[in-house]
């Protein structure tokens, strides 16, 4: 028993390394030639993160037990993460965050790197021969393993389960298609081919295909066609000026690069065309795509903060306040509902922290929500005075973005929750106040207000 223990904790620590390795520090690899391809347009959007509007939400606790909670993810109202005790054992939990439910997924107790998708989760599950990638239902309880050994850090999305394959000692991406059992090698080369991330709905796939180099890939996408059969292109120049921090929404991939000297985020289409070009200040880190949001963290001088970029308004929210530990986020809509889940340190080990938002509204539609809240408070039945002096406000907001000036209508919202908040209590219950004051909120969001 003792020389297994060792044994499995040894491997545990081997793929433990290997993996985190891969996500965090430079790669060193074989030389490879991969196709050359035309340099995609690019467009700059410079952007700053001090002063950036508050994102407002709740925020619970996922997990703060005695131990370390790591790499979580997140779809709707179910999230998954990795448990490690610190005496050998490394589970992978489930949790349902709308009620608190938490549940261990059956393994062998060196489990680690999940991730989920509807009622599945995927994960990597150490051995004797080898690591191995196992599907585990949430519903049906069963496990599916994927045939073969030596795989890990698993994505899924829909019917498909992407994987790295170490089995020839240079990390190649293979697939899995629930719908029909194929396994399908989607790389055969000298390059280390990283960190697939699978679309949500499994029809595609971006990773990164990595030189010796430090930090040197090119982006890669591929489209399923059928089960087993893909369409692969190369999304990044074949400069190899990239890193493996990627990921997609099914029609975006989005990546970061150090091609100015910077760690900057880029997106473009995963057919290709236009790349966008986020310039910000700083160092950013592991961005996630979800919807139209891309959550990613900046770091300052050792200090880490968690960002939201919203792509249909060029808008970028910040979601915590300046920290030194929180990281390895995953962001997902669902919906009109967004949430975040972190890690952060805390007494000696990794908790895992969830932030719960509704998705911002774009500015074009700051005049409809100023519209509807005048008509809310002219539904409130409020004595004329009170009732008069809201709407005034409103209406001049309404007349500031028309001309533009998002300034004023920024600071007669203000004007306007303070005098909310005034008046609770008072001409206002304070349940009215509360109602009043978060809708305007809502719209100081969407116009990016700070």
């Amino acid at each position: 028993m003792k020389t297994r223990t060792k044994n499995l904790r040894s491997q545990r620590a081997l793929a433990i390394a290997i993996s985190v390795i891969m996500l965090t520090m430079p790669v060193i690899a074989r030389p490879s030639n991969p196709p050359v391809t035309t340099a995609p347009t690019e467009s700059t959007i410079v952007l700053q993160t001090t002063g950036a509007p508050l994102l407002p939400g709740t925020r619970q606790v996922v997990s703060a037990v005695p131990g370390n909670e790591w790499n979580p993810r997140v779809e709707c109202d179910a999230a998954t993460y990795t448990y490690d005790n610190f005496q050998g054992v490394s589970t992978i939990h489930y949790q349902d965050l709308s009620t608190g439910a938490d549940s261990v997924i059956p393994g062998n107790e060196v489990d680690l790197l999940a991730d989920i998708s509807g009622s599945r989760v995927v994960f990597t599950e150490v051995t004797f021969t080898g690591d191995t990638v196992r599907i585990f239902d949430t519903i049906s309880q069963t496990t599916t393993v994927i045939p073969g050994l030596w795989l890990m850090n698993p994505s899924i999305g829909g019917n498909l389960v992407a994987f790295q394959d170490f089995g020839s000692r240079v990390f190649q991406i293979g697939t899995y298609d629930l719908s029909s059992g194929t396994v399908t090698n989607l790389t055969n080369d000298a390059s280390y081919n990283l960190n697939p991330k699978v679309s949500p709905d499994g029809g595609s796939i971006i990773w990164s295909k990595c030189s010796p180099a430090a930090e040197a890939c090119d982006i890669y996408s591929a489209t399923q066609t059928s089960p087993g059969v893909f369409t692969t292109r190369a999304l990044t120049d074949g400069n190899r000026q990239s890193t493996y921090d990627t990921s997609t929404n099914g029609e975006v991939a989005v990546y970061i690069s150090n091609r100015t000297g910077d760690r900057d985020i880029y997106y473009q289409p995963l057919t290709g065309g236009t790349e966008v070009h986020l310039s910000i200040p700083g160092a950013q880190w592991n961005p996630r795509i979800s919807g139209d949001l891309i959550s990613f963290e900046q770091i300052d001088q050792l200090r880490r903060e968690i960002f939201v970029y919203d792509i249909r308004s060029e808008i970028v929210y910040r979601v915590t306040n300046p920290s030194d530990s929180e990281s390895w986020s995953d962001i997902n809509v669902c919906g009109d509902t967004g949430r975040i889940l972190y890690h952060t340190l805390g007494e000696d080990a990794f908790d895992i922290y969830g932030f719960t938002f509704q998705v911002p509204s774009l500015p074009s539609d700051a005049e409809d929500q100023l519209d509807d809240l005048i008509a809310l408070i002219r539904g409130l039945n409020l004595p004329p005075g009170i009732s008069n002096s809201l709407i005034t406000k409103l209406q001049h907001a309404i007349d500031a973005i028309n001309a533009s000036d998002t300034a004023t209508a920024c600071s007669l919202l203000t004007a306007f929750t303070n005098e909310c908040r005034a008046q609770s209590g008072k001409k206002l219950t304070a349940a009215q106040s509360a109602q009043l004051i978060n809708s305007a909120n809502q719209i100081k969001t969407s116009l990016g207000c700070p």
